[in-house]
């Protein structure tokens, strides 16, 4: 059986910004990428039990945004998403067995400084 959930989330933005880019993790001493990764997983673990997806055998992961960041850049923000879905077990692993297709998408039409996931897969019986 197939299923979908969707989970949005509403960033701060600014110096606080609670979404980590890719250029972070490139550039930044682990120390200080800690102190903005921690925040942000927590939240993402949080709406995710609230949202109370389904074990899910595999998924597809659509992520669409209104932030000033680049589409390449918020992928060190949806590594941090894919890994509270395995810490809640809405996944087993992440690897290509479990998860093989992400899209990452700006949509002006959404509310400003809005992330959408939008998870689709197979549902464990």
């Amino acid at each position: 059986m197939i299923g979908k959930v969707k989970i949005s989330y509403l960033s701060k933005v600014g110096r606080k910004s609670y979404i980590v880019s890719l250029n972070q993790y490139k550039s930044e001493h682990w120390r200080k990428l800690k102190s903005r990764i921690d925040p942000l997983k927590e939240k993402f673990c949080l709406l995710i039990k609230e949202q109370n997806p389904p074990k899910f055998k595999w998924i597809e992961l659509r992520v669409e945004h209104n932030t000033n960041f680049d589409i390449d850049n918020l992928s060190g923000t949806v590594k941090i998403f894919v890994d509270c879905l395995r810490r809640e077990n809405v996944i087993e692993e992440d690897d290509k067995r479990f998860w093989d297709y992400m899209s990452i998408k700006y949509n002006p039409e959404m509310k400003k400084n809005y992330l959408s996931f939008e998870i689709t897969g197979e549902i464990k019986k």
